[in-house]
């Protein structure tokens, strides 16, 4: 019986088969025509996000790292200049090496007086502060023994205002002050000229002494000491007897 119904239907079921399988295709791929789009579209949306959050932590990384860099640039300055603490004193008088030089900050007379080489054996360090801080443009004065009348320089002081032995001014005014008291006390009451604090123009005043004899009686002085009585004159080179006699009556220790 089945044979003679697909014998008398095979045209149609095949027909109805075949339409059947189209009308299922076509829905499929209408179904998933309806769905591809919302699909593209959640991925462009997606790919946008992704595309503008990256592009504005890019952007943002880039701002922060200018604003760092700035900040970095404006930070930055240039040293500030050294300040020049260059000291120079000048150093006269009973020191080996007299002239000016350079000391540090901080420095002592004691200091100045050792980079001059030391004090001579004449030197009357009693009327030098040693301890006495050092300032720019100071005169250091190391008097001869018996060159200065006045008192001993207290070792607590900083500068001596009585004695020229040293000047802590730095005006060249304060200094040629100085000088001048010094060369007042070379030459005694009487006019007769200390053979101990003497300068070599002095000397040459005495009859019989000219630069050459004074020159002597100045290195006498400074290599053995001051003078301790007028007879010792005849101990330098080129006083003899007949000079001595001259002179003896105008020169005093």
């Amino acid at each position: 019986m089945l044979e003679e119904l697909w014998d008398k239907y095979q045209r149609q079921i095949i027909i109805s088969g075949v339409a059947v399988a189209v009308v299922t295709i076509v829905v499929a791929l209408l179904m998933g025509a309806c769905k591809n789009p919302k699909s593209n579209d959640l991925a462009g949306i997606n790919g946008s996000s992704a595309i503008s959050t990256s592009s504005g932590v890019s952007g943002d990384t880039a701002n922060t790292d200018n604003k760092i860099s700035g900040s970095t640039q404006s930070v930055t300055t240039k040293p500030a200049p050294v300040a020049n603490t260059k000291i120079m004193v000048d150093v006269k008088g009973a020191v080996k090496n007299p002239g000016v030089y350079e000391v540090k900050e901080g420095m002592r007379i004691t200091d100045a007086i050792n980079l001059a080489g030391g004090l001579n054996r004449s030197a009357d360090r009693k009327h030098v502060n040693l301890a006495s801080q050092l300032s720019d443009q100071q005169v250091v004065y190391v008097p001869i023994r018996g060159e200065v009348k006045g008192p001993i320089v207290d070792s607590s002081a900083t500068s001596t205002t009585n004695s020229p032995s040293v000047t802590t001014s730095s005006s060249s005014d304060n200094a040629v002050k100085s000088s001048s008291t010094s060369q007042n006390d070379q030459k005694s009451d009487s006019g007769q000229v200390n053979l101990n604090s003497a300068s070599k123009e002095d000397l040459t005043k005495l009859n019989g002494i000219g630069d050459k004899k004074a020159e002597q009686i100045v290195a006498y002085r400074e290599s053995h000491g001051s003078f301790k009585n007028v007879d010792e004159l005849k101990q330098v080179q080129g006083i003899g007897d007949k000079i001595f006699e001259t002179i003896k009556a105008s020169v005093v220790v």
